[in-house]
């Protein structure tokens, strides 16, 4: 059997194609005097910037055949007038680049890197088009057909591979010596990485996680049946997004509804997805407006603070509202985050609540007890506290991070009776990287931004470091930084101005920063954790776990974490995703990116909206603009069919490459 890198077997392995990943498996399967390399990536060739855009899908080696680079075109191809082009499932052409061209262009550029490195061996190219005939290329100017890899040379394809190195390099350069171990070092070093394909895996899977919406409005009539229950999920289950449709439902009943958190940002976030007559607060803001500061008493208090938090100001509350008229009630209260209620408030939040027939319920995670709830418990059992007894309605299918994630995230999660949500989609494992000091840190991380932003195409704005620690004090490793690099960054909080609070916007072209806290609740689709090593606790510390669980699972897409050397918990993260599970395949195929919307709204000066019945057939809105469809030259009308691409554009998905679909006759 072949040695291949990457290896499947031992990590993961993102195919752009299905073309490339049904080669990568058939090369697994040539001899054992085979090096199969995928996704060559050329770095560094001409200066700073180099040949970051050049890449070959393959490079063979053999010791005694030299070296073959491969570019693999799946799909119908058709070569017309000197331009390539595929064809898809509906006889469309999509112009492409010149396989042939690409695969010479890389080779000669390879020899060259050769050549500085004093490597001596012989390198040829071909093309791989596993669903066109050889036969099909005959008399086409320009083209070899003797290094085509077609439909039947690649059912034999070690015996192809064979004939085309062996026509392709004269024996007497066939005479040198085996290079692999040397190669394979210089391959696998810095001039040579393999890419993730972020921005391809972004964009491939971020229309899918708008299914979420129409999957929780689906538990709103469940759920609201019920007069007072607490809803149960980990990280990423959509418990804010349930907590919100439920507070539009009854806002539709004509009912009083008040939504609580715990994070002003998030608070904040929520708000401006309904309607103002929709109240939403933070637990702390809401005792603020009766006058009330539940943390901290107010100077003429000689008794301890614990005594404040847990006595004297929630009891003070409770007379407050309880003294308060009656439109200061609710006829529908739902808590957000209820693990971040210390138990003895929640006597003052129920007088809320306008009567015995008011609906009351909790959202909560047994694992995300950031701010300490239970006092000095440190753990939070909802069985104990809760002010609503269990049986709890479940929430088990995971929509925000990947199955790599999550099954890292949840090594670190604390409590008994952990429920475990199940997570379907696959993606990358998380990538730890250690230093010894800040100065390595900050050269790590601008290392890693600069790949991710360069080499990913992954954007600014699709990246937030979350800190353990104020990104600002003494002890942290972003004290005093403004920029990594290039790159901007942007402290994430609120601001107060003229209209009331509102996010600080962020400027274009800057990497998100904010602590784990006020991240809470909300995503990012690539996360980079810092500070876990500067914060002085353990990883078994719960109040610690907790905050790691929170800050992995923020991330949708792809997850970084940073670690001192020496650390005792940088052991953790390196056992923990040792213990996810890292191998396999990751198909990014472009063709999954086809998807068929409804019109329902076309406005002709300003937009347009699209139904979507998704591969789960869930529902989601997608919106596409009169620009495109100018483009496309369709006619537009209510109720017609449209084929598109998602793209991601700034904060939301739209759909363009607009595409009619023909009826038949």
């Amino acid at each position: 059997m072949a040695t291949i890198f990457p290896d499947n077997t031992r990590a993961n392995v993102v195919f752009c194609s299905r073309a490339e990943q049904d080669f990568y498996k058939r090369c697994r399967k040539l001899n054992d005097d085979w090096h199969v390399f995928y996704s060559c990536h050329l770095a560094g060739i001409e200066g700073e910037r180099g040949m970051l855009d050049n890449e070959m899908d393959f490079l063979l080696y053999h010791h005694q055949l030299g070296l073959i680079v491969i570019e693999v075109k799946g799909g119908r191809i058709l070569c017309q007038e000197g331009k390539f082009y595929s064809i898809n499932r509906y006889d469309e052409q999509h112009e492409i680049k010149n396989p042939f061209q690409q695969a010479l262009l890389w080779k000669s550029r390879f020899v060259a890197q050769l050549r500085q490195q004093n490597i001596k061996v012989p390198v040829c190219y071909a093309v791989c088009l596993p669903s066109t005939q050889e036969q099909d290329f005959e008399g086409v100017a320009g083209i070899e057909t003797g290094i085509i890899i077609g439909r039947g040379r690649y059912q034999r394809l070690e015996q192809a591979l064979v004939a085309i190195m062996q026509q392709s390099t004269p024996t007497k350069f066939r005479c040198f010596k085996d290079v692999a171990a040397k190669l394979t070092r210089f391959i696998k070093g810095k001039n040579f990485i393999s890419r993730l394909y972020l921005r391809d895996y972004i964009d491939s899977h971020d229309l899918r996680l708008q299914d979420i919406d129409v999957i929780q409005e689906t538990l709103v009539t469940p759920i609201s049946s019920s007069k007072r229950i607490g809803i149960e999920g980990e990280a990423g289950t959509g418990k804010s997004m349930l907590a919100l449709y439920l507070a539009r439902h009854f806002h539709n009943l004509g009912k009083r509804v008040l939504l609580l958190s715990s994070n002003p940002l998030q608070s904040y976030a929520l708000q401006n997805k309904v309607t103002d007559k929709i109240k939403i607060s933070t637990f702390l803001a809401l005792a603020n407006a009766y006058g009330v500061d539940l943390l901290t008493p107010p100077p003429e208090f000689r008794e301890q603070e614990d005594d404040w938090r847990q006595y004297h100001a929630p009891e003070k509350l409770e007379e407050l509202i309880k003294a308060s008229p009656p439109n200061r009630r609710y006829d529908v209260l739902i808590c957000d985050e209820a693990q971040d209620v210390q138990p003895f408030w929640w006597g003052a939040f129920k007088e809320l609540l306008a009567s015995d027939a008011a609906r009351f319920y909790l959202f909560f995670d047994r694992s995300q007890g950031v701010f300490g709830s239970g006092g000095r418990q440190m753990k939070f059992e909802p069985e104990d506290v809760l002010p609503i007894a269990s049986p709890y309605f479940p929430l088990v299918h995971n929509y925000r991070t990947t199955r790599e994630i999550s099954e890292f995230a949840r090594s670190f999660r604390t409590g008994s009776m952990i429920l475990k949500s199940h997570c379907g989609r696959l993606g990358y494992t998380p990538k730890l990287l250690t230093y010894k000091d800040k100065g390595e840190f900050l050269a790590q991380l601008e290392h890693l931004l600069n790949k991710l932003v360069r080499v990913e195409k992954v954007r600014p704005d699709e990246i937030a470091i979350l800190s353990a620690r104020d990104p600002h004090s003494d002890d942290s490793l972003l004290q005093g930084l403004q920029k990594v690099g290039a790159l901007p960054l942007h402290r994430f909080r609120l601001r107060q101005h003229r209209h009331g609070l509102g996010i600080c916007k962020q400027p274009t072209g800057s990497v998100l920063v904010s602590t784990v806290q006020g991240f809470k609740g909300l995503e990012t689709k690539v996360a980079i954790l810092v500070n876990f090593s500067e914060y002085q606790l353990p990883i078994t510390h719960p109040i610690m776990a907790s905050l790691f669980y929170v800050a992995c699972t923020r991330a949708k897409h792809m997850l970084y974490l940073f670690g001192k050397e020496g650390d005792e918990k940088v052991e953790a993260f390196a056992n923990a995703i040792a213990a996810s599970r890292g191998t396999g395949s990751l198909l990014i195929d472009t063709s999954l990116h086809d998807f068929v919307g409804t019109i329902i709204y076309y406005d002709a000066q300003r937009i347009g909206w699209l139904q979507v019945l998704g591969q789960n057939h869930y529902k989601s809105m997608v919106m596409f603009f009169p620009h495109d469809v100018r483009h496309a030259g369709i006619a537009v009308e209510v109720g017609k069919k449209i084929r598109f691409t998602p793209r991601n554009a700034g904060y939301v998905i739209v759909a363009s490459d607009l595409k009619e679909i023909k009826v038949a006759a």
